[in-house]
Formats: C-alpha cells, sequence, structure tokens
C-alpha cells in the first residue's frame, strides 16, 4: 500500500487531517533531528499539529509550531504514563528546555 493510501486510511480513522511534512509511518522521522525540526518549524504555519505516536499504542504527538520562532513537542512519557513529555526547541531545531505535565 502506497504511502498516500496509508495517510488517507489513518485520516478517515481518526478524522483528522495530517500535515504531509508531520505524516510517516516508520524510521526517519522530520521530527527526530535538528534539520527535520526547523524545517518544519519554517515550512508549517503556526498551529497545533497531531500524529500517531509509534511509540505508545492509541496516543499522539502534538507539536506546537510557532513559525519560524520554535515548537514544542509532546508525548507521553515512557517512564511515567500519567505524565506528558514537553520538549521545547529552539527555530534551529536544538532542545533549549524539558517539563512534564499532567495528562
Amino acid at each position: 500500500m502506497a504511502k498516500e493510501d496509508i495517510k488517507k486510511e489513518i485520516e478517515q480513522e481518526d478524522n483528522y487531517t495530517y500535515s504531509d511534512e508531520l505524516f510517516y509511518t516508520g524510521e526517519g522521522d522530520l521530527l527526530d533531528t535538528p534539520e527535520g525540526r526547523a524545517k518544519f518549524c519554517r515550512i508549517n504555519e503556526t498551529g497545533i499539529f497531531r500524529k500517531k505516536d509509534p511509540r505508545v499504542f492509541k496516543n499522539y504527538i502534538w507539536v506546537f509550531n510557532v513559525k519560524d520562532q520554535g515548537l514544542t513537542i509532546k508525548r507521553q512519557s515512557l517512564v511515567e504514563p500519567q505524565l506528558m513529555e514537553c520538549i521545547d526547541y529552539d527555530v534551529n531545531g536544538n532542545e533549549v528546555g524539558k517539563a512534564y505535565e499532567p495528562t
């Protein structure tokens, strides 16, 4: 099945439209590297994006993007499932802070 077909199927299941730059189904995630995060921050408008978290069944990764300024990635903590891990990145995709908040 082609990536576009998988994306369409997941969008219908979730009733949510995913950003093409955020959607992926395997290794090489755009958000895994500083360069990828910087690209995401530059090309996407200010807003909130989400995608399925491949590490946690039936959960999402949330990306809060401020175009050309930085972004925050929130996902369920693997150490303490009752907490969300929130990592802040600058416009170059480098980590500038980390916090935890209740789910």
